[in-house]
Protein backbone atom coordinates (compact mmCIF):
# COMPACT_ATOMS: atom_id res chain seq x y z
CA UNK A 1 0.00 0.00 0.00
CA UNK A 2 1.39 3.66 -0.87
CA UNK A 3 1.55 6.23 1.36
CA UNK A 4 -1.11 7.92 -0.06
CA UNK A 5 -3.41 4.97 0.82
CA UNK A 6 -2.11 4.94 4.19
CA UNK A 7 -3.12 8.83 4.89
CA UNK A 8 -6.40 8.45 3.09
CA UNK A 9 -6.79 5.49 5.93
CA UNK A 10 -6.53 7.77 8.33
CA UNK A 11 -8.66 10.81 6.65
CA UNK A 12 -11.37 8.23 6.33
CA UNK A 13 -11.16 7.89 10.04
CA UNK A 14 -11.09 11.33 11.53
CA UNK A 15 -14.23 11.72 9.05
CA UNK A 16 -16.23 8.72 10.22
CA UNK A 17 -16.23 10.45 14.17
CA UNK A 18 -17.09 13.72 12.39
CA UNK A 19 -13.94 15.54 11.80
CA UNK A 20 -12.76 16.87 8.35
CA UNK A 21 -9.78 16.05 7.14
CA UNK A 22 -7.14 16.52 3.77
CA UNK A 23 -3.94 16.04 2.50
CA UNK A 24 -2.34 19.59 2.66
CA UNK A 25 1.19 21.16 1.61
CA UNK A 26 3.40 20.02 -1.02
CA UNK A 27 1.99 16.37 -0.63
CA UNK A 28 -1.03 17.63 -2.97
CA UNK A 29 1.32 19.99 -5.00
CA UNK A 30 3.26 17.18 -6.39
CA UNK A 31 -0.10 15.32 -6.52
CA UNK A 32 -1.31 17.86 -8.77
CA UNK A 33 1.90 17.46 -10.73
CA UNK A 34 1.48 13.74 -11.58
CA UNK A 35 3.87 12.21 -8.72
CA UNK A 36 2.53 10.05 -5.56
CA UNK A 37 5.01 11.47 -2.68
CA UNK A 38 6.27 9.98 -0.10
CA UNK A 39 6.00 12.64 2.75
CA UNK A 40 2.64 13.00 3.43
CA UNK A 41 1.31 15.82 6.11
CA UNK A 42 -2.43 16.01 6.82
CA UNK A 43 -4.52 18.46 8.37
CA UNK A 44 -7.89 18.07 10.11
CA UNK A 45 -10.34 20.30 12.30
CA UNK A 46 -9.92 17.75 15.58
CA UNK A 47 -7.80 18.51 17.95
CA UNK A 48 -4.90 17.11 19.23
CA UNK A 49 -6.05 15.20 21.82
CA UNK A 50 -8.91 13.90 19.54
CA UNK A 51 -6.21 12.53 17.10
CA UNK A 52 -4.75 10.84 19.60
CA UNK A 53 -7.71 8.97 20.38
CA UNK A 54 -8.81 7.90 17.42
CA UNK A 55 -5.07 6.61 16.92
CA UNK A 56 -3.44 4.61 19.78
CA UNK A 57 0.20 4.78 18.09
CA UNK A 58 0.59 8.17 18.24
CA UNK A 59 3.23 10.42 19.27
CA UNK A 60 2.45 14.33 20.47
CA UNK A 61 5.75 15.60 18.53
CA UNK A 62 4.18 19.30 18.30
CA UNK A 63 1.40 19.49 20.16
CA UNK A 64 1.79 23.23 21.26
CA UNK A 65 1.38 23.78 17.53
CA UNK A 66 -1.46 21.07 17.07
CA UNK A 67 0.65 18.65 15.75
CA UNK A 68 0.94 14.56 16.41
CA UNK A 69 2.44 12.12 14.49
CA UNK A 70 0.14 8.84 13.85
CA UNK A 71 1.90 6.13 12.93
CA UNK A 72 -0.25 3.10 10.85
CA UNK A 73 1.51 -0.57 10.35
CA UNK A 74 4.90 1.41 10.89
CA UNK A 75 4.49 4.52 8.66
CA UNK A 76 4.16 7.96 10.42
CA UNK A 77 1.92 10.89 9.45
CA UNK A 78 1.98 14.42 11.02
CA UNK A 79 -1.38 14.98 11.97
CA UNK A 80 -2.18 18.87 12.68
CA UNK A 81 -5.44 20.54 13.87
CA UNK A 82 -6.49 23.52 11.73
CA UNK A 83 -4.53 26.68 12.42
CA UNK A 84 -3.76 30.46 11.84
CA UNK A 85 -0.88 32.10 13.45
CA UNK A 86 0.15 35.47 15.04
CA UNK A 87 2.62 38.07 14.13
CA UNK A 88 6.04 36.99 13.76
CA UNK A 89 8.36 39.32 15.69
CA UNK A 90 11.54 37.42 14.93
CA UNK A 91 10.73 37.16 11.68
CA UNK A 92 10.90 33.18 12.09
CA UNK A 93 8.35 32.15 14.01
CA UNK A 94 5.07 32.72 14.75
CA UNK A 95 4.35 34.85 18.45
CA UNK A 96 1.20 32.58 18.73
CA UNK A 97 -0.80 29.90 17.60
CA UNK A 98 -4.70 29.44 17.29
CA UNK A 99 -6.37 26.44 16.76
CA UNK A 100 -9.83 25.68 15.74
CA UNK A 101 -10.03 27.44 12.79
CA UNK A 102 -11.25 26.85 9.15
CA UNK A 103 -9.58 25.37 6.59
CA UNK A 104 -9.23 28.57 4.51
CA UNK A 105 -8.06 29.97 7.38
CA UNK A 106 -5.04 27.08 7.57
CA UNK A 107 -4.48 27.88 4.33
CA UNK A 108 -4.17 31.48 4.47
CA UNK A 109 -0.72 30.72 6.90
CA UNK A 110 0.76 28.61 3.87
CA UNK A 111 4.11 30.17 1.92
CA UNK A 112 3.50 29.84 -1.72
CA UNK A 113 -0.08 28.96 -3.49
CA UNK A 114 1.20 25.94 -4.89
CA UNK A 115 1.31 24.61 -1.56
CA UNK A 116 -1.73 26.35 -0.40
CA UNK A 117 -4.20 23.01 -1.91
CA UNK A 118 -5.56 20.29 0.18
CA UNK A 119 -6.94 16.68 -1.15
CA UNK A 120 -10.14 15.50 0.22
CA UNK A 121 -12.06 12.04 -1.41
CA UNK A 122 -10.86 12.86 -4.80
CA UNK A 123 -10.95 16.36 -5.22
CA UNK A 124 -8.27 19.16 -4.84
CA UNK A 125 -9.36 22.56 -3.11
CA UNK A 126 -7.61 24.92 -4.47
CA UNK A 127 -8.79 28.32 -2.90
CA UNK A 128 -5.62 30.54 -3.89
CA UNK A 129 -5.20 29.46 -7.84
CA UNK A 130 -2.38 27.30 -6.84
CA UNK A 131 -3.24 24.71 -10.09
CA UNK A 132 -3.28 27.54 -12.03
CA UNK A 133 0.36 28.85 -10.83
CA UNK A 134 1.54 24.99 -11.30
CA UNK A 135 0.19 25.02 -14.85
CA UNK A 136 2.04 28.56 -15.19
CA UNK A 137 5.02 27.42 -13.71
CA UNK A 138 5.31 30.48 -11.55
CA UNK A 139 6.11 30.74 -7.71
CA UNK A 140 3.70 33.15 -6.09
CA UNK A 141 2.88 33.97 -2.52
CA UNK A 142 -0.91 33.60 -1.20
CA UNK A 143 -1.73 36.87 -0.37
CA UNK A 144 1.00 39.33 -0.29
CA UNK A 145 4.97 38.08 -0.29
CA UNK A 146 6.11 41.29 1.51
CA UNK A 147 3.44 40.26 4.35
CA UNK A 148 4.71 36.87 3.70
CA UNK A 149 8.61 37.02 3.51
CA UNK A 150 8.37 39.62 6.73
CA UNK A 151 6.38 36.95 8.79
CA UNK A 152 9.49 34.32 7.97
CA UNK A 153 12.40 35.48 5.47
CA UNK A 154 13.43 31.93 5.35
CA UNK A 155 11.07 31.83 2.62
CA UNK A 156 12.69 33.85 -0.11
CA UNK A 157 15.29 31.30 -0.02
CA UNK A 158 12.57 28.70 -0.27
CA UNK A 159 11.53 30.47 -3.09
CA UNK A 160 15.04 30.16 -4.80
CA UNK A 161 14.75 26.61 -3.34
CA UNK A 162 11.26 25.84 -5.33
CA UNK A 163 12.66 27.59 -8.58
CA UNK A 164 15.62 25.50 -9.12
CA UNK A 165 14.26 22.25 -7.62
CA UNK A 166 10.56 22.94 -10.17
CA UNK A 167 12.47 24.85 -12.84
CA UNK A 168 9.67 27.36 -11.89
CA UNK A 169 9.98 31.24 -12.49
CA UNK A 170 9.63 33.75 -9.78
CA UNK A 171 6.53 36.35 -9.97
CA UNK A 172 7.39 39.65 -10.62
CA UNK A 173 5.86 40.83 -7.03
CA UNK A 174 8.26 38.18 -5.54
CA UNK A 175 11.22 38.94 -6.93
CA UNK A 176 10.48 42.70 -5.41
CA UNK A 177 9.67 41.57 -2.30
CA UNK A 178 12.66 39.06 -1.97
CA UNK A 179 14.69 42.47 -3.75
CA UNK A 180 13.85 44.28 -0.79
CA UNK A 181 13.90 42.16 2.45
CA UNK A 182 16.28 39.65 1.64
CA UNK A 183 18.77 41.66 4.48
CA UNK A 184 15.88 39.82 6.51
CA UNK A 185 17.87 36.39 6.13
CA UNK A 186 20.28 38.13 9.06
CA UNK A 187 17.61 36.91 11.48
CA UNK A 188 17.35 33.28 10.66
CA UNK A 189 19.62 29.97 11.78
CA UNK A 190 22.18 29.65 9.18
CA UNK A 191 21.55 26.25 9.09
CA UNK A 192 18.03 26.79 7.96
CA UNK A 193 19.73 28.74 5.53
CA UNK A 194 21.97 25.63 4.89
CA UNK A 195 19.55 23.39 4.02
CA UNK A 196 17.47 25.42 1.41
CA UNK A 197 20.77 26.35 0.23
CA UNK A 198 21.94 22.56 -0.59
CA UNK A 199 18.43 22.05 -1.57
CA UNK A 200 18.87 24.71 -4.29
CA UNK A 201 22.41 23.20 -5.40
CA UNK A 202 20.65 19.78 -6.48
CA UNK A 203 17.63 20.96 -8.28
CA UNK A 204 17.99 21.09 -12.38
CA UNK A 205 17.41 24.29 -12.37
CA UNK A 206 20.16 25.45 -10.12
CA UNK A 207 21.95 27.57 -12.26
CA UNK A 208 19.09 29.74 -12.90
CA UNK A 209 18.22 29.82 -9.51
CA UNK A 210 21.69 31.11 -8.17
CA UNK A 211 22.14 33.72 -11.23
CA UNK A 212 18.62 35.20 -9.90
CA UNK A 213 19.59 34.70 -6.20
CA UNK A 214 22.63 36.93 -7.75
CA UNK A 215 20.62 39.24 -9.62
CA UNK A 216 18.31 40.37 -6.79
CA UNK A 217 21.09 40.63 -4.31
CA UNK A 218 20.48 37.84 -1.86
CA UNK A 219 23.98 37.02 -2.09
CA UNK A 220 25.21 39.56 0.16
CA UNK A 221 23.61 37.70 2.74
CA UNK A 222 25.36 34.25 2.39
CA UNK A 223 28.50 34.04 3.90
CA UNK A 224 31.08 34.52 1.71
CA UNK A 225 29.23 34.34 -1.38
CA UNK A 226 30.45 36.94 -4.24
CA UNK A 227 29.43 37.61 -7.37
CA UNK A 228 32.57 36.18 -8.96
CA UNK A 229 32.27 33.07 -7.17
CA UNK A 230 28.49 32.26 -8.14
CA UNK A 231 29.28 32.82 -11.59
CA UNK A 232 32.60 30.23 -11.61
CA UNK A 233 30.38 27.36 -10.11
CA UNK A 234 27.40 28.56 -12.54
CA UNK A 235 29.81 27.92 -15.53
CA UNK A 236 31.38 25.04 -14.31
CA UNK A 237 30.10 22.15 -16.37
CA UNK A 238 30.08 19.59 -13.06
CA UNK A 239 26.34 19.65 -11.91
CA UNK A 240 25.61 18.49 -8.71
CA UNK A 241 24.16 14.98 -7.81
CA UNK A 242 23.55 15.32 -4.16
CA UNK A 243 24.27 17.99 -1.20
CA UNK A 244 27.91 16.67 -1.08
CA UNK A 245 28.26 17.72 -4.49
CA UNK A 246 26.94 21.48 -4.34
CA UNK A 247 29.06 22.16 -1.45
CA UNK A 248 32.62 20.87 -2.82
CA UNK A 249 31.84 22.89 -6.29
CA UNK A 250 31.89 26.11 -4.03
CA UNK A 251 34.92 24.89 -1.80
CA UNK A 252 36.43 23.97 -5.20
CA UNK A 253 36.07 27.62 -6.65
CA UNK A 254 36.42 28.99 -3.50
CA UNK A 255 40.08 27.17 -3.13
CA UNK A 256 39.42 27.23 0.70
CA UNK A 257 38.10 24.62 2.58
CA UNK A 258 37.53 27.14 5.47
CA UNK A 259 34.51 28.40 3.08
CA UNK A 260 32.09 26.04 4.34
CA UNK A 261 32.72 26.39 8.20
CA UNK A 262 29.67 29.36 8.70
CA UNK A 263 27.09 27.58 7.06
CA UNK A 264 27.33 25.12 10.25
CA UNK A 265 27.29 21.83 8.26
CA UNK A 266 28.70 18.65 10.03
CA UNK A 267 31.98 17.62 10.20
CA UNK A 268 31.06 14.45 8.02
CA UNK A 269 29.46 16.38 5.57
CA UNK A 270 32.59 18.93 5.22
CA UNK A 271 34.99 16.45 5.02
CA UNK A 272 33.21 14.56 1.94
CA UNK A 273 32.92 18.17 0.46
CA UNK A 274 36.83 18.96 0.68
CA UNK A 275 37.88 15.71 -0.32
CA UNK A 276 35.53 15.91 -3.51
CA UNK A 277 36.58 19.31 -3.97
CA UNK A 278 40.64 18.17 -3.61
CA UNK A 279 39.21 15.58 -6.35
CA UNK A 280 38.21 18.06 -8.99
CA UNK A 281 41.57 19.37 -8.52
CA UNK A 282 43.55 16.66 -8.78
CA UNK A 283 41.69 13.93 -10.57
CA UNK A 284 41.51 10.02 -9.95
CA UNK A 285 44.75 8.30 -9.88
CA UNK A 286 45.40 4.30 -7.80
CA UNK A 287 45.97 5.82 -4.20
CA UNK A 288 42.87 8.28 -4.57
CA UNK A 289 40.28 5.44 -5.72
CA UNK A 290 42.03 3.74 -2.46
CA UNK A 291 41.71 6.62 -0.07
CA UNK A 292 38.05 7.66 -1.06
CA UNK A 293 35.15 6.13 0.23
CA UNK A 294 32.79 4.79 -2.13
CA UNK A 295 30.14 7.15 -2.31
CA UNK A 296 32.14 10.11 -2.39
CA UNK A 297 34.25 8.01 -4.99
CA UNK A 298 30.54 7.69 -7.12
CA UNK A 299 29.68 11.17 -6.46
CA UNK A 300 32.68 12.27 -8.77
CA UNK A 301 32.78 9.82 -11.31
CA UNK A 302 28.84 11.16 -12.17
CA UNK A 303 29.19 14.43 -11.87
CA UNK A 304 32.78 14.39 -13.85
CA UNK A 305 30.50 11.97 -16.34
CA UNK A 306 32.36 9.23 -15.99
CA UNK A 307 30.71 5.81 -17.14
CA UNK A 308 32.88 3.87 -14.76
CA UNK A 309 31.33 2.95 -11.45
CA UNK A 310 33.22 3.33 -8.22
CA UNK A 311 32.44 -0.05 -7.04
CA UNK A 312 34.50 -1.68 -10.64
CA UNK A 313 37.18 0.96 -9.57
CA UNK A 314 37.32 -0.14 -5.78
CA UNK A 315 37.33 -4.28 -6.99
CA UNK A 316 40.39 -4.18 -9.23
CA UNK A 317 42.58 -2.44 -6.25
CA UNK A 318 44.82 -5.44 -4.79
CA UNK A 319 43.39 -4.47 -1.01
CA UNK A 320 40.47 -2.70 -0.65
CA UNK A 321 41.83 -1.20 3.27
CA UNK A 322 44.98 -1.75 5.62
CA UNK A 323 43.07 -4.40 7.40
CA UNK A 324 44.01 -6.54 4.50
CA UNK A 325 47.65 -5.72 4.62
CA UNK A 326 49.06 -9.19 5.62
CA UNK A 327 51.40 -7.12 7.75
CA UNK A 328 50.42 -4.96 10.94
CA UNK A 329 51.80 -3.53 14.05
CA UNK A 330 53.25 -6.74 15.91
CA UNK A 331 54.93 -8.01 12.87
CA UNK A 332 56.30 -4.51 12.85
CA UNK A 333 57.79 -4.75 16.53
CA UNK A 334 58.76 -8.21 15.39
CA UNK A 335 61.30 -7.14 13.16
CA UNK A 336 62.46 -4.26 15.11
CA UNK A 337 60.30 -1.14 14.55
CA UNK A 338 58.96 1.22 17.26
CA UNK A 339 57.37 4.05 17.71
CA UNK A 340 56.75 6.45 15.52
CA UNK A 341 58.25 4.61 12.90
CA UNK A 342 55.56 1.64 13.05
CA UNK A 343 53.14 3.88 11.63
CA UNK A 344 55.31 5.23 8.45
CA UNK A 345 56.42 1.24 7.94
CA UNK A 346 52.73 0.46 7.96
CA UNK A 347 52.28 3.52 5.52
CA UNK A 348 54.83 2.59 2.90
CA UNK A 349 54.35 -0.69 2.38
CA UNK A 350 50.72 0.05 2.53
CA UNK A 351 50.59 2.48 -0.35
CA UNK A 352 53.57 0.20 -2.27
CA UNK A 353 51.04 -2.86 -1.92
CA UNK A 354 48.05 -0.42 -3.51
CA UNK A 355 50.61 0.65 -5.99
CA UNK A 356 51.39 -2.69 -7.37
CA UNK A 357 54.93 -2.66 -6.38
CA UNK A 358 55.17 -4.72 -3.80
CA UNK A 359 52.90 -8.08 -3.53
CA UNK A 360 50.29 -8.78 -0.41
CA UNK A 361 52.46 -11.61 0.58
CA UNK A 362 53.53 -12.39 4.54
CA UNK A 363 56.85 -13.14 3.34
CA UNK A 364 57.62 -10.57 0.93
CA UNK A 365 56.06 -7.45 3.49
CA UNK A 366 58.39 -8.88 6.04
CA UNK A 367 61.74 -8.64 4.00
CA UNK A 368 60.60 -5.27 2.50
CA UNK A 369 59.82 -4.10 6.14
CA UNK A 370 63.60 -5.04 7.52
CA UNK A 371 65.05 -3.44 4.18
CA UNK A 372 62.82 -0.82 4.81
CA UNK A 373 64.83 -0.31 9.11
CA UNK A 374 67.71 -0.78 7.83
CA UNK A 375 67.35 2.53 5.09
CA UNK A 376 65.68 4.38 7.97
CA UNK A 377 68.90 3.80 10.48
CA UNK A 378 71.23 4.63 7.34
CA UNK A 379 69.79 7.82 7.11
Amino acid sequence: MTEWEYAKQIIKKINDHGGEAYIVGGAVRDYVRGTLPDDIDIATSLFPEDVMKLFPKSVPTGIDHGTVTVILDHHPFEVTTFRSEGTYSDSRRPDHVSLGVTLEEDMLRRDFTMNAMAFHDGNVVDLFGGRLDLEARIIRTVGSPYERFNEDALRIMRAFRFMSQLDFTLADDVRNAARTLGHKLQDIAMERIAIEFEKLMTGPAYRRALIDLVELGIHQYLPDVSKQLVHRVVADRRAPINAVGGWALFVYHAGDIRWLSPWKRSNALKREAGVLANLFDSGLDTLTVYETDQATLETYLRMTGSTESSDALKRVLPIQSRRELRFDGRDALQVGASGARIKHLLADLERRVVLGELANEEQTLREEAVMWLQREERS
